[in-house]
């Protein structure tokens, strides 16, 4: 039995998209998994670079209409099954296929769509694990290697890219957005003493909280702020996930040198009177980073392909404990019925340890099975021993 076989990733990068059709890609993944997750066990990863959907136990109709929704957007999406999808989305919490080898921003963005995605039902069984283990493999790599020595993720990038125009310890500067990356642009613009520094939100308290804490002035995100800062600032920086530009003009007497769009889709409208730099422009500064990390990325690999041969045998672990799973519970609820009887707690307790004491080696023995390659004979042995229980008690 291949536990790994059930597996699909359908995966689209900015390598084959710019970071507008990866907006509305993404977009259309929110819905997608809002209709597929409850079904079918699924995960949906969108950063600034990509935009994968992960699926496990999907029928192949359904993995083409995923891929479908895709196409709307792109000519062509790529789709990946077992192992090969699993070792993309562990390379992929690795840093190993972010434009900058290494970076920190992507663990953090995976983590934060597994746990979104958890917690709303979509992530589920063993494409949970499987996604656990990518992330355990991207602090590995963290913790192993010093692949993530230097900037951390585009926003630093972006950072010395603007430095390299400008005399940011001179320059005024706006960052439109309080999220994860415009906070993180926001701290790190501070760390390096810019002259004046602005933050814009929309939820003007977000703003007012993390400008208290570094420093800086808070405005609330609106046009005539928007128009004020363009006015102001030598440099604004727009991290706004938003379907629409949030600067679609630039007035005459603009002070600004510099725009830079981190926004998937783009926030900026095109074609304006000012050097505008997008997330693409930053691929020839995050190969100089990239050279200098070669050697540690080789290390990272590695550790994927070390914890991939793993994997096997921790999937089949998860398997048995989910085979078993309604035979423990249903022993414990029959022993929290009997300690009920005795009418008290102390033989409640007592029944659930003698259940404890009896299940428990049965269960760790199947494990074992499993994971010596006895993972069919395990699960036949689990599933009739917990239909014989239930059915008896029926």
């Amino acid at each position: 039995m291949d536990l790994l076989s059930p597996l699909s990733a359908v995966i689209l990068t900015y390598r084959d998209a710019d970071a507008d059709r990866l907006g509305k890609v993404g977009e259309e993944m929110r819905g997608c998994i809002e209709v597929l997750g409850p079904r079918r066990p699924m995960f949906v990863l969108h950063t600034c670079n990509r935009v994968e959907a992960y699926l496990y136990g999907a029928s192949e109709e359904e993995v083409s209409s995923v891929a479908t929704r895709y196409r709307r957007y792109v000519d062509s999406v790529k789709v990946l099954k077992g192992l090969d999808a699993a070792r993309h989305l562990f390379r992929v919490a690795a840093g190993l296929e972010s434009m900058l080898v290494g970076e920190t921003d992507i663990l953090g963005q995976v983590e934060e769509a597994f746990a979104r995605q958890v917690r709303a039902g979509y992530t589920k069984g063993l494409l949970k694990t499987i996604v656990e283990k990518a992330i355990h493999v991207g602090k590995r790599v963290r913790t192993e290697t010093g692949i993530s020595r230097g900037p951390a993720g585009l926003g630093a990038l972006s950072i010395i890219y603007a430095s390299q125009v400008v005399d940011l310890g001179r320059a005024k500067v706006a960052v439109l957005g309080a999220g994860a990356v415009g906070a993180g642009l926001a701290r790190e613009l501070a760390e390096r003493g810019v002259a004046k520094l602005y933050i814009l939100n929309r939820t003007f308290e977000k703003a007012a909280e993390l400008a208290a804490e570094i420093g800086a002035e808070a405005r609330p995100l609106t046009r005539e702020e928007v128009e004020r800062c363009l006015k102001e600032c030598d440099v604004v920086f727009s991290s706004i996930h938003t379907l629409d530009y949030v600067i679609d003009a630039v007035p005459q007497d603009a002070s600004v040198k510099l725009i830079i769009d981190l926004g998937v889709p783009y926030s900026v409208a095109p074609g304006l009177p000012v050097k505008t730099v997008r997330i693409g422009d930053l691929a020839e500064l995050a190969e100089k980073y990239n050279v200098l990390r070669m050697q540690e990325a080789v290390k990272a690999e590695a550790i994927v392909e070390e914890e991939l041969a793993k994997l096997p045998r921790h999937l089949a672990k998860r398997h048995i404990e989910e085979a078993i799973s309604s035979l423990m519970a249903h022993a414990m609820a029959v022993a929290e019925e009997e300690g009920q009887r005795a009418g008290c707690q102390t033989a409640a307790l007592a029944a659930k340890t003698t259940v404890k004491r009896t299940l428990l080696p049965l269960i760790e023995a199947l494990k074992k099975m499993a994971q010596d390659g006895q993972l069919e004979e395990a699960v036949k042995i689990a599933h009739i021993i917990t239909n014989a229980a239930t059915r008896k008690e029926q």
